[in-house]
């Protein structure tokens, strides 16, 4: 008996060491410019997964999403993969200063010329994941790249900003923007501390609105769309410290013609919650605002969805995010966005949306091999 368990434990070693060791779609990068001329022998583009040890949604992509058969099929047959430890590896380094890296995980998708088509950053659900991959794909097919970076890794760039990540100082606002003051703002070797400065003062932020349409064209909206939202923040902040609905519609009105018809369903959501949510702390008023201005961004749901656990919410607050949340989720919604709404509409005693949205979710699931049991027992 005791041989027959020894022998079942030396064969389970061997199957999770051969399971450890099964191919997979990255390889090792010591040289960036070999990268690039394999890139380029290959006819592929580059991905870069910037991760670092300990970072438990880089951990979940490695679990959850990479080894997926059509995820890495299609990895392999379009990209030379690396990944790069952003806080141990030199190349890391280098890449977190001329891409202003400060999530993680961070995905780069480069061209074999070394030009950035597009980044994105944070956990990525397989689908939603591979639709980002084709679109970096098609853009590059096009000839589309983020110009505004240069394909060299090395930029000139002011000393006090590259201590920002190699040293991990902050930036003295003061010096930042008199370093800027004067300079053109779309070069790079300017428009990546600018980019990066959360404290601008509003000469400068009226730069960045005023240029907007081209810093995004030249360094990418995940840039440059989080710094148009915080000024604004700053502002609805400065021109009504007290509430003032009123205020805040005209507000809405008279910066609307700063942004693009695509962008405004957005933008305007962006800005009431910076009002009522983060502001006034009015979660309620929020809610009813999003009713009647919702777009379809899920993520909100799922971020706010964490608030109503809290003690002080009651049934009036969960009606209202439930509201919200139908006009919002669809089946193409996040595994985690369904698993929320299917639980909220069972509490809200609406079993025949709770079944719609469980049975979203078992289909979503098992795209994405994830467990089906919670949905599972709400249609049951």
């Amino acid at each position: 008996m005791k041989v027959f368990k020894l022998l079942f434990s030396l064969a389970l070693m061997i199957l999770v060491g051969t399971a450890g060791a099964q191919e997979n779609q990255f390889t090792t990068v010591t040289d960036w410019k070999g990268l690039l001329a394999q890139a380029k022998k290959e006819n592929k583009m580059v991905f870069v997964d910037a991760y670092f040890v300990g970072c438990h949604p880089c951990k979940q992509m490695d679990d959850e999403v990479f080894p997926l058969p059509a995820v890495m099929k299609q990895m392999k047959d379009n990209f030379i993969n690396v990944k790069i430890d952003f806080f141990k590896e030199d190349i890391g380094k280098q890449l977190q200063v001329k891409y202003m890296i400060t999530g993680f995980p961070s995905f780069l998708l480069l061209n074999n010329d070394g030009q950035l088509v597009a980044k994105f950053s944070g956990y990525k659900e397989a689908d939603e994941f591979q639709g980002l991959l084709n679109d970096a794909l098609a853009k590059s097919k096009n000839g589309f790249a983020l110009k505004g970076f240069s394909p060299a890794l090395d930029v000139n760039h002011a000393d006090f900003y590259k201590a920002m990540f190699t040293e991990r100082k902050s930036v003295d606002s003061e010096k930042l923007i008199a370093y800027l003051k004067g300079k053109d703002l779309l070069a790079e070797v300017n428009a990546v501390p600018f980019l990066m400065s959360r404290s601008l003062d509003p000469e400068l932020s009226d730069q960045l609105l005023k240029n907007y349409s081209q810093l995004e064209a030249l360094y990418g909206k995940d840039l440059v769309y989080a710094r148009r939202n915080e000024i604004m923040a700053t502002r609805i902040k400065n021109l009504i410290p007290k509430r003032n609905d009123l205020k805040f519609e005209i507000f809405l009105d008279e910066v609307k013609p700063l942004f693009s018809e695509t962008d405004w369903p957005y933008a305007r959501l962006d800005m009431a919650e910076a009002y009522y949510y983060r502001q006034l702390k009015d979660r309620k008023a929020f809610f009813k605002y999003a009713v009647n201005h919702y777009n379809d961004d899920d993520n909100k749901i799922r971020y706010m969805a964490m608030y109503l656990y809290s003690p002080d919410v009651d049934e009036e607050e969960k009606i209202l995010f439930a509201d919200w949340m139908i006009k919002v989720v669809s089946e193409n919604s996040t595994y985690g966005v369904l698993g929320t709404a299917a639980n909220m509409m069972k509490q809200q005693n609406d079993p025949e949306k709770a079944k719609l949205y469980a049975s979203w979710g078992i289909k979503k699931a098992k795209l994405l091999n994830k467990p089906t049991k919670h949905f599972e027992n709400i249609l049951n």
